[in-house]
Order: C-alpha cells, then structure tokens, then sequence
C-alpha cells in the first residue's frame, strides 16, 4: 500500500499526465489513495483556463482503464464476477440486457460507492461490443469529470463540500433523465409496427 501511496503522490505533482495515469489505474481496479476526482479537482481549481483539458485527460485514463477491466470480464468472465454479491451480480447481468449501455452511462456518472467496476465487468462477461462500451465510457465519464472540474474551477477549495452536498443529486438527476430517455425510446419502438 505505501507503494500505491508514493506513486499516487508523484502523479499529483506530474499533473495533467498525473491525472490520465491515475484516472487509468483507478478504472482499471489498481485502488489509488485520493483518487483521480480530488486530484482533478485540485487541478480544476489551480488551473480553471485548463479545465476542458483536465475534465479530457481523466476522461481518456478512465476510458481506457474501463478496456482493461472489460477486457478481464470478457475473458475471465464468472472467476472476475465471483468476487461480488451474487444478488447484485444477478439484477446488474438484467439491466445490462435490458439497457445495455445506458447501464453503463448511468454507472459511469454516479458517484462513488456505486459498483461501476462490476457494471463494466458484467459488460464484458456479457459481451457488449467494446467500441460501444468506449463510447457510453468516454459520455458518461466527461460530463461527470466537466462537472467535478466545472465545480472546482468555480468555487476552488469549497469545492468538495459543494459536491458532497449535490453531486449525489445532480447526477441522480442525470440518471433519472437518462432513464425516461430509455422509457420513451422502448414505448416509441413497442408501437412501431414491425416491418413485414
């Protein structure tokens, strides 16, 4: 763990590549003391012309750190999944089929200690098509990050009281929208007729 510790504490100081290498690991199951949401809000808050650049770089490390646990579940399948609740790997392995990957967008932009890493495993195990699985990563993880980045950048050190305080909300809001986007696009499909 102090080898997790040292490292983590030489990223922060390598900054915005700090930041990509971090975001990686965490996405990627390799538990990083801090983790990349503070160090993007710290540099959010001393850089805020940078801050796209910042909510990018976290994004891009945590895209590709998704591919790697994906990657895992897609060949390791149920040894990977074994470690969690069987009660929660059951209801995540149906709304995975039922939704797919708004399952993902919605894992991605919650905050923590939602079990986004089993969502991406059961991707995997499941075999949603990783292009897709990248994609509804990266969307789901730079509105998250621009928001963290957004926040901090904004109301610098009192940044993390403000979203502990309505982050859970905001993003419940966003998982709400994205839900109804779902509810409408599965009643406009159900009354189309099918094609003969």
């Amino acid at each position: 763990m102090e080898l997790l510790n040292r490292l983590s504490r030489y990223l922060v100081v390598m900054g915005v590549p700090g930041l990509l290498v971090m975001s990686f690991l965490d996405s990627a199951a390799v538990p990083m003391p801090g983790g990349p949401d503070a160090v993007l809000m710290l540099l959010a808050w001393r850089r805020p012309e940078l801050l796209v650049w910042i909510a990018l770089a976290a994004t891009v490390g945590s895209t590709l750190g998704c591919l790697v646990l994906y990657g895992i579940g897609s060949k390791g399948g149920g040894a990977a999944l074994a470690r969690f609740d069987p009660a929660k790997v059951a209801l995540m392995k149906r709304r995975m089929r039922d939704y797919g990957v708004w399952t993902v967008v919605a894992a991605v932009i919650a905050p923590p200690p939602f079990p986004t890493k089993l969502v991406i495993l059961a991707a995997g195990v499941l075999g949603i098509g990783k292009w897709r699985l990248a994609f509804s990563v990266f969307a789901g993880r730079f509105v998250r990050y621009l928001l963290v980045a957004f926040l901090a950048a904004r109301f610098g050190d009192q940044a993390a009281a403000v979203l502990s305080r309505h982050y859970p909300a905001a993003s419940a809001v966003l998982v709400v929208l994205l839900a109804a986007i779902l509810l409408f696009r599965r009643r406009r499909r159900s009354r189309t007729p099918a094609s003969v």
